[in-house]
């Protein structure tokens, strides 16, 4: 009789709940398997996006780079003249300074090295012979007939666009970003003949201390460059000339999801033991953890994507508001404008009152220009005290040229810190598309040129690129620049600035 009550009560009462308690802890076994799997693939997809964004950007500030140093007037006159000790200052030692590139070399038209630079120090021009056979394919697109075609364009005025071979590739058993432009005339007044212009090689090799910057600049874990597809980690491709993988980048994945499990398993130990009731109870749990999650992950998103001193976007928010905002076809009038600023008198603060007092000034700028902004426009911090605008919705040149006066006038005022009182300006260069930039490599160069030409003209003024509108701080400046470049004309011939 007992074994038939306790049979029964099996049967009744302790096997419906088994089977509810199994039904259950498969159930939540599945959702946070799926939890697990959705988590984990979109945090894996958000940093595949991240690094390929930056391959992206490394390729924009390599064209930029070499765009900076070998279009450039004094570049050929000092090749011209054999100045190699100039050229390795300003070509090479610069390029390792200012924009991290390992190797620089010079070639001359029959691919012999005339100067060369590994790490920031001058070596003898031939160790660079060894790389030629490397450096070849580069070399033979820039004088093929399509390259010295382009060549011929740039050169004319025919092209605002300064043709270069650029590629990940090997060189030294280890993967590189290289790029080959030819040392041209920015001005044009001097040009040397078709085929003979010397070729500029820039290097960025994609080694421990680039992987270091990435994981820093993206918030990715780890990174490290491989040479075959590794299985333990997450990786991606860096895809050389046709779409062929020269190396992968590999990084520890961020895992959310299990982390997740970890943090859940507890209590989810806990419901084994006092059933179903509980269930309730972890499923609200499970939602405030996923809430909670979602959260991270938003506040790591926004982290990747603005400067953790001042709270502005970053380079990455920059390209992205680019790519969402860039116009479609080719218009005559502008409804994109991109404003590059950089602070006049910046270092003078730094100096004098110490680089807290920077940072402080730096904050307050974001501060000031802010409330002059339309509410679509987006203020970025490129980085050091330089600043950009992305303005959207505008119909012509007469808005980018109102927001700049008007912020060229705010940061003219003096600046209360804590440190004492701060007076600087600001140099600002605009472009716009799509009336004059046709993508936006074309809009953030145009942009740089019109800011070189700003701080050229006097500082703490704004020019447009391609219209030259320009302003000017007080008549007085414009008449002293005036007489000087008027003196400089008697004497010395006037270098062009290039087309704007």
């Amino acid at each position: 009789m007992q074994l038939r009550d306790t049979t029964h009560f099996k049967a009744r009462f302790l096997l419906p709940i088994v089977a509810a308690t199994g039904m259950t802890i498969l159930a939540l076994a599945g959702f946070l398997a799926w939890s697990v799997q959705q988590i984990d693939g979109d945090a894996l997809a958000r940093e595949q996006q991240l690094l390929d964004r930056a391959f992206e950007e490394l390729k924009t500030q390599m064209y930029i780079a070499q765009a900076e140093l070998a279009v450039w007037d004094d570049a050929v006159t000092a090749y011209e003249d054999g100045d190699w000790r100039w050229l390795a200052e300003n070509l090479g030692v610069n390029a390792f300074d200012t924009f991290g590139h390992n190797r620089v070399y010079v070639f001359d038209s029959s691919l012999s090295p005339v100067m060369a630079i590994r790490e920031g120090g001058q070596v003898a021009p031939s160790t660079a012979s060894e790389y030629v056979p490397d450096l070849t394919p580069f070399f033979e697109r820039l004088q093929s007939l399509d390259g010295q075609a382009a060549i011929a364009a740039y050169n004319s005025g025919v092209s605002d666009t300064a043709p270069q071979a650029m590629e990940f590739a090997m060189l030294e058993g280890q993967p590189a970003l290289i790029a080959v432009m030819p040392i041209l005339s920015y001005s044009g007044d001097y040009t040397m003949p078709a085929g003979t212009e010397p070729l500029y090689v820039s290097i960025l090799l994609l080694n421990a201390e680039l992987a270091s910057y990435l994981g820093d600049q993206y918030l990715i874990a780890n990174p490290t460059f491989v040479l075959t597809e590794p299985t333990t980690t997450a990786s991606l491709p860096v895809l050389g000339q046709d779409r062929q993988p020269v190396a992968w980048i590999a990084w520890q994945p961020e895992t959310p999801g299990a982390r997740l499990v970890g943090v859940t398993l507890p209590a989810l130990l806990t419901a084994l033991a006092i059933g179903i009731v509980i269930v309730g109870l972890l499923l609200r749990s499970l939602h405030t953890a996923l809430s909670q999650l979602n959260a991270e992950r938003e506040d790591a998103s926004h982290r990747a994507l603005h400067d953790p001193l001042t709270g502005l976007g970053n380079r990455g928010l920059f390209h992205l508001k680019l790519a969402e905002n860039f116009p479609t076809g080719r218009k005559s009038t502008p409804s994109l404008a991109v404003l590059a600023l950089d602070l006049d008198k910046f270092k003078q603060v730094n100096d004098t009152m110490g680089h807290q007092a920077g940072d402080e000034l730096l904050m307050r700028i974001g501060a000031i220009i802010q409330p002059l902004l339309g509410p679509h426009d987006t203020l970025i911090r490129l980085g050091g005290d330089e600043f950009a605008i992305v303005q959207t919705g505008i119909s012509g040149h007469g808005q980018p040229a109102a927001l700049a006066q008007s912020i060229i006038d705010a940061l003219a005022r003096p600046i209360s810190l804590a440190a004492g009182v701060s007076r600087i300006g600001v140099s600002i260069g605009i472009a716009t598309a799509p009336d004059l930039a046709h993508d936006q490599t074309e809009l953030i160069r145009f942009a740089d040129d019109a800011l070189y030409r700003a701080k050229n003209g006097g500082r703490n003024r704004y020019c447009i690129y391609g219209s030259g509108d320009t302003n000017e701080p007080a008549r007085l400046d414009a008449q002293l620049r005036e007489a000087f470049i008027a003196r400089r004309s008697d004497t010395t011939p006037v270098s062009s600035q290039g087309p704007t």
